[in-house]
């Protein structure tokens, strides 16, 4: 009886780890050349770039006012929604393109947990054309790429001459996780949730 109680317990522990798991957090691409970072902005998950091994500029940008922007901070999943357990699905933005698609479109996307550390995505051109990798999850800090101290070149979140997103909105995420009178604190947004919306291309 101790023994089969003992695995009920790591079979729950196991479990409740399993559910835990979902695609918030730090991601390598698949050729190292950037990390993804993947936000929770209810009602949806969003992905911005974070850190890149060369720093670039959004040449081909299909929206004028946004075109050479800087890479770093421009969102690459847009409004991911879970439609089903470990199913997120919404648009993927892509600046770069294939031999077969040019670069700046904005694409039907997928994603789920094949692993606890790895996150498989895809997305599709007209339904037709569907490409798309696995992320690797950052569990150590040290993993290049590394972000960009504080003073480096601005993101593309800050508009030309203005003030970065962290501070931008932080007032606004505070303000958010304020508790009102007998109200439970909710969880603070990140920064970025604010306006990370007006940084996809409209095209």
């Amino acid at each position: 009886m101790r023994t089969l109680v003992l695995s009920g317990t790591i079979l729950l522990a196991a479990t409740a780890t399993a559910v835990a798991a979902d695609p918030v957090g730090e991601w390598l691409v698949k050729d190292g050349s950037a990390r993804i970072k993947i936000v929770s902005c209810p009602p949806a998950l969003w992905g911005i770039i974070s850190a890149e091994k060369s720093p670039g500029r959004d040449v081909n940008n299909r929206d004028p006012s946004m075109k050479g922007r800087p890479m770093l901070g421009i969102p690459i999943l847009i409004n991911m929604r879970q439609t089903e357990p470990n199913l997120w699905t919404g648009k993927i933005y892509d600046p770069q393109g294939t031999a077969l698609i040019s670069g700046g479109g904005i694409y039907d996307a997928k994603m789920s947990l094949n692993k606890r550390d790895m996150l498989e995505v895809r997305g599709c051109f007209s339904g037709v054309i569907c490409d798309g990798e696995d992320w690797k999850r950052i569990t150590d800090p040290n993993t290049p790429p590394l972000p960009p101290a504080a003073s480096a070149a601005p993101a593309a979140g800050q508009a030309k001459g203005g003030t970065p997103p962290s501070q931008q909105t932080k007032g606004v995420a505070m303000s958010k996780s304020a508790p009102g009178a007998g109200a439970a604190a909710a969880a603070p947004l990140d920064p970025v949730c604010s306006n990370i919306s007006s940084l996809v291309p409209r095209h």
